[in-house]
C-alpha cells in the first residue's frame, strides 16, 4: 500500500474523530448556540438542548469515511483515485446543502429560528458565527485527495527497492527459494515446481536438502554459506547476493513471460 494513500486515511480518520469533538460550523450567542455535528444541528437555547437530525450530515460523513477506505479496497487501478475523488466531491455537497437548509429554514430576515416542541419561535439576537477545526481538516483532506487522483498516488518522492532488495530481505526470513518465486512472481516469469525446486525452462533452484532434478542443464543449489552454481561443466561457490542476482538474470534469460502482479494505481 502506498504511503500517499496511508496519509489519505489517516486524515480521513482525523477529520471523523474531529468532527464529533468540535462543531464543523458553530453560530454563537450569550443565549442562543447552534452547533453542526455529523448527525445534524445541536442548538442550546437558554439552557434547553435540542438536537434536529440531518440525513445529508450523516450521509457526508460516510462518503467521507468510504472515499478513503475505496483506495485501499481497490489498488489495482487507477480509477479507484478518481472514484475516491468523486466520493469526497458527494460529500463537500451534501455539507453544502446543510448549508442552504440552515439558511432558509433556521435563519430568516435576520432572525434565527428555534424549533420548539408545538412549533418555532424567532429570535433576533446578537452573534458570531465561526468555522471549526475539522472543515480545515477537510480542505486538506481535499487537497491530498485531488493531489493523489492526478499524480496516480506517486507524488512523495521516496525511493522504492529494487526487486533483487526486495528478494534480499525476504530471504532472511522466508529462505531464498520462495523469496525468488515471489521476485519471479513480481517481474512475471514461468516456472514450475517439481520436489521443491523452481524450474525455469532447462535451469533448476534448489536447496542444499533437495536431490538435482533430471532433465536440467544448470542447476543453482542454496547452501548455509551462500550459492552453488552449475553450469553442466564447473560448480562455482557464490555468496547470497549474488547468487540471487545470477538467479533473476538466469531466470529473465531462460523463462517464459507470464502475467505479472497487478501494480498498484497503474
Amino acid at each position: 500500500m502506498r504511503l500517499e494513500v496511508i496519509i489519505q486515511l489517516i486524515i480521513a480518520l482525523i477529520f471523523v474523530i474531529s468532527w464529533f469533538l468540535a462543531p464543523l460550523w458553530c453560530l454563537r450567542s450569550n443565549i442562543y448556540t447552534q452547533e453542526l455535528t455529523p448527525l445534524g444541528f445541536s442548538i442550546i437555547f437558554l439552557g434547553h438542548k435540542y438536537f434536529l437530525i440531518l440525513p445529508n450530515s450523516i450521509a457526508a460523513l460516510i462518503y467521507v469515511i468510504t472515499s478513503a477506505l475505496i483506495p485501499i479496497a481497490w489498488r489495482n487501478s487507477r480509477y479507484s483515485l478518481y472514484l475516491s475523488l468523486f466520493t469526497l466531491s458527494l460529500a463537500i455537497m451534501l455539507i453544502i446543502t446543510v448549508f442552504i437548509f440552515q439558511s432558509r429554514y433556521l435563519f430568516y430576515g435576520g432572525y434565527s429560528v428555534l424549533s420548539t416542541e408545538t412549533g418555532y419561535m424567532y429570535i433576533r439576537i446578537p452573534y458570531t458565527t465561526y468555522f471549526g477545526i475539522p472543515l480545515y481538516i477537510l480542505v486538506f483532506l481535499i487537497i491530498v485527495t485531488s493531489v493523489n487522483a492526478v499524480t496516480r498516488a506517486r507524488w512523495i518522492t521516496v525511493r522504492r527497492m529494487t526487486i533483487i532488495e526486495e528478494t534480499l530481505l525476504m530471504v532472511r526470513s522466508e529462505g531464498p527459494i520462495n523469496a525468488i518465486r515471489k521476485a519471479l512472481d513480481r517481474i512475471g516469469i514461468q516456472y514450475s515446481i517439481i520436489n521443491n525446486a523452481l524450474i525455469i525452462g532447462d535451469m533448476a533452484i534448489t536447496a542444499s536438502n533437495t536431490g538435482r532434478p533430471e532433465g536440467v542443464k544448470e542447476y543453482l543449489s542454496f547452501t548455509d554459506k551462500g550459492f552453488i552454481y552449475f553450469d553442466g561443466s564447473s560448480i562455482t561457490e557464490l555468496s547470497t547476493e549474488q547468487g540471487i542476482i545470477l538467479a533473476i538474470s538466469k531466470a529473465l534469460i531462460k523463462g517464459k513471460p507470464g502475467k505479472p502482479l497487478a501494480g498498484e494505481y497503474a
